[in-house]
């Protein structure tokens, strides 16, 4: 779930729910851990103050350094879904792959340059300022951002794809190769084998007693590790349904079905006989509702003769929609957003027929088999 932010520089931004929960654990161990530990001298109250501020500051970072990948990704005409903060920092949508091995390039550089500079400016200003500007909880908060931007910076830089190290990495082996299916199934195995260090290292930090930071390297290797895999996914999809779009591969023939039609006679006459996981109800030409077994399997079996199609139809409001001439991957990736495995085909409030995720993975396993 996410909660949409606004934009910045046309830019739509949004936090993912799980990032409320990492906000609170750093805020937590900020201000119970890092600043009583290397800063003494702070008051319980000021450690949380500073714990507050420099998660704050922490997370405009990271929005900082998404925002400048963006920024890039634009000026290089690579389209852009938007900045998403979640549990494991922030990432840049992409709707589509760069067009060469150089704007890849760059793109990926903006990240972690940008995260260097901050680091910088935080540095700075704590050596320029020092106690007598900031005080000694300002400098505490700037020494902490100036450190952790820089091990945001390194970090990002390991040539694990879809790490921006791991993009650097795919642009060089794209341009050397010349292929970009296999740069990035080569840069998604290093980052899938950084990922399972990272598990390896994460676990045996736990067995020598330092579990909490055993147990973080645990996830972010599997996060890694997971993120390489899906990345690579998505690309042989991307190519795989290049040029498909969603009219050629919907489905537009439906039966006619009559609103107050009882559902006995409904699940006897097209439920059971035809193939289909979901029947829309039209009344003229305006859309009714969308009904499929599980608005039928609600109602209890001997109310089926009483109760109408009309009646249990899902509004159309509830469903999610795409136009008949967008691209089938964004097609894919909605129903994946979304967590359904249909869509309703719309054009000028019409609707055209639908589609379904089979309907595209038989699209997509055909082209693979066919080598196309």
């Amino acid at each position: 779930m996410n909660i949409r932010l606004g934009r910045l520089l046309g830019i739509p931004v949004s936090v993912d729910i799980s990032w409320f929960v990492i906000f609170a654990l750093i805020v937590f161990t900020l201000a119970q851990y890092y600043f009583p530990q290397f800063y003494p001298g702070l008051s319980p109250v000021m450690n949380w103050f500073a714990g507050l501020v420099a998660a704050l500051l922490l997370f405009a970072s990271v929005l900082l350094h998404e925002l400048m990948h963006s920024v890039v990704a634009r000026r290089n005409n690579i389209d852009i879904g938007g900045i998403t903060l979640f549990i494991f920092g922030g990432v840049s949508r992409l709707r589509e792959e760069p067009s060469t091995p150089a704007s890849e390039l760059k793109m990926a550089l903006a990240g972690p340059a940008t995260s260097f500079a901050l680091a910088l400016v935080f540095w700075l200003a704590m050596v320029i300022g020092g106690t007598a500007i900031f005080g000694p909880v300002g400098l505490a908060i700037l020494q902490y951002l100036a450190g952790i931007n820089v091990m945001l910076a390194v970090f990002n830089m390991l040539p694990g794809f879809p790490l921006d190290g791991g993009r650097v990495f795919r642009a060089i082996l794209w341009g050397t190769l010349n292929d970009l299916d296999r740069a990035t199934r080569y840069a998604s195995w290093v980052g899938q084998g950084l990922g399972y260090l990272f598990m390896v290292l994460g676990f045996t930090m736990m067995l020598f007693g330092n579990f909490v930071s055993g147990l973080w390297l645990v996830f972010i290797g599997w996060f890694l590790s997971n993120t390489a895999q899906q990345s690579y996914q998505q690309v042989v999809l991307r190519r795989a349904l290049s040029g498909v779009g969603v009219g050629s591969i919907m489905t537009q023939e439906f039966p006619h079905i009559n609103p107050e039609m009882p559902l006995d006679e409904f699940v006897h006459d097209y439920l059971l006989r035809y193939d289909h996981s979901a029947f829309p109800i039209i009344d003229g030409e305006d859309l009714i509702g969308i009904v499929t077994v599980s608005e039928v399997r609600d109602v209890p079996r001997e109310q089926w003769h009483t109760t109408t199609v009309r009646q249990v139809a899902r509004p159309p409001e509830e469903e999610r929609k795409i136009d008949e001439y967008d691209d089938a991957f964004d097609a894919l990736m909605q129903m994946a957003g979304g967590h359904t495995r249909r869509l309703l085909v719309m054009h000028d409030g019409k609707l055209k027929g639908m589609v379904t995720e089979d309907s595209i993975i038989n699209i997509v396993r055909r082209k693979l088999q066919l080598g196309i």
